[in-house]
């Protein structure tokens, strides 16, 4: 990976491609470009847009292949008895936000790669990761490693510390393969098993592991050579105003740190409102590395703000080019007790996931970063397999219906055709 470049990208025969849809030549062209200077190429309005509209029909191609994402895109009864849609525009439509018909219906070439050698998909997990009923994608890794033989590796990401703290844990991923294998059971490889580094990587957090990331590419600017890429997965790269209250209500509590402090009545309450099925009672590991409050201030809004105005330019400098997906809900596709939390996001953005708003999620420090997708679903439907009912406080609105399996195969595919993964 090169430096950041002022250079800028003759993107007219990419122009002249679109206009009579030879997308052969226009998948060709935008390789070229990303392959030779990637953060000029994604400079380029031209080839900005053609990156969000190629993943976006990459990942309905996927999603149509997928029996359960076909049938979770169906209309509810009875109303799917006199649905005639066809089903690439039920799953477009139930999958996916702000797509036009025309996008929709736009037939591209499938995507085709060969076999992934030298890269290394590298997963930052969230707040909490460990304490909610299962891992994020903990059912999808298997079956991607198995499809595309990619290796992946799930950061053995602290549940509550900051980010600079966290930053051990994606190092020990990079530079040691430390952290959870992509198996059903998740287990987690120490140094102890004498695992293989991994070579070149692509980082991708959820919600509060992008910061994580962020903060990586901060302190760590050496490791920048082997980086391919980052993306935010529902990342809360501009904090969350669901955080600052958090962090208000818990500045005025005496000081707290220590797991047993997360039982006290008051605290428990401010941690329960950012996930209410949190178990706390499954602690117990790396219980002296909780750091409440840090954790949660580094979510808030003015702490996000400041760490891009302090960090923007040497981040962007390193050349790494940055990605993002978010999440859009609605208040009726949210668990009850997430309500309070969706309705005082909905002052700020309709288009919110529960947990932050579009323009929260999309705060990358490149101006050029592009966001591939927006998907309508909240910020756990997006990584979370189904809740176990004893989990799920009563919602019905747990199950987690999202195509997960599609959107990931989807980024593989992605990633691969454009030059970022061999």
């Amino acid at each position: 990976m090169t430096a950041a470049s002022a250079s800028s990208v003759d993107s007219s025969a990419i122009k002249q491609a679109l206009a009579v849809e030879d997308y052969d030549t226009v998948i060709a062209e935008v390789h070229s470009a990303m392959t030779t200077d990637p953060m000029a190429a994604m400079s380029d309005p031209v080839i900005n847009d053609w990156l969000g509209r190629r993943y976006r029909n990459i990942f309905i191609e996927e999603a149509l292949a997928d029996e359960t994402a076909v049938k979770n895109s169906e209309a509810p009864f009875p109303l799917n008895k006199i649905d005639k849609r066809e089903d690439r525009e039920r799953v477009a439509k139930r999958m996916l936000k702000g797509m036009s018909k025309e996008e929709i219906d736009t037939i591209m070439p499938l995507a085709q790669i060969g076999p992934i050698e030298n890269v290394t998909f590298v997963f930052a997990p969230g707040l909490l990761t460990g304490l909610l009923p299962d891992l994020a994608f903990q059912s999808i890794w298997p079956g991607i490693e198995e499809r595309f033989g990619i290796r992946v590796i799930a950061s053995d990401s602290h549940p509550m510390r900051p980010p600079s703290k966290n930053v051990e844990d994606l190092v020990n991923a990079i530079e040691q393969g430390i952290g959870h294998a992509p198996t059903a059971e998740a287990e987690l490889i120490t140094a102890e098993d004498n695992p293989v580094a991994p070579n070149d990587v692509i980082l991708m957090g959820y919600s509060k592991g992008t910061p994580d990331i962020l903060q990586l590419l901060n302190d760590r600017p050496d490791l920048a050579p082997r980086i391919r890429a980052v993306m935010g997965w529902a990342g809360a790269a501009g904090g969350s105003y669901l955080a600052d209250d958090i962090f208000e209500q818990l500045s005025e509590m005496p000081m707290f740190n220590n797991v047993k402090d997360l039982t006290k009545n008051d605290v428990t309450r401010q941690v329960f409102r950012l996930a209410p099925v949190t178990e706390l009672k499954t602690i117990n590991r790396r219980i002296d590395e909780f750091d409440v409050l840090g954790a949660v201030e580094s979510l808030t809004t003015g702490f996000r703000d400041q760490f891009l105005v302090d960090n923007a330019d040497a981040i962007n400098e390193l050349g790494v080019p940055q990605f993002c997906f978010t999440g859009a809900t609605s208040l009726l596709d949210v668990p009850y007790f997430q309500r309070q939390g969706t309705i005082k996001l909905n002052t700020y953005d309709q288009d919110n996931d529960m947990q932050l708003t579009q323009a929260q999620q999309m705060a990358f420090p490149s101006p050029s970063t592009t966001r591939l997708a927006m998907f309508n679903a909240n910020h756990w439907d997006m990584s979370y397999d189904a809740f176990p009912w004893q989990r799920t406080m009563g919602s019905m609105h747990l199950k987690h219906k999202f195509a997960r399996r599609a959107a990931i195969s989807a980024i593989i595919l992605f990633m691969a055709e454009i030059g970022l993964i061999d």
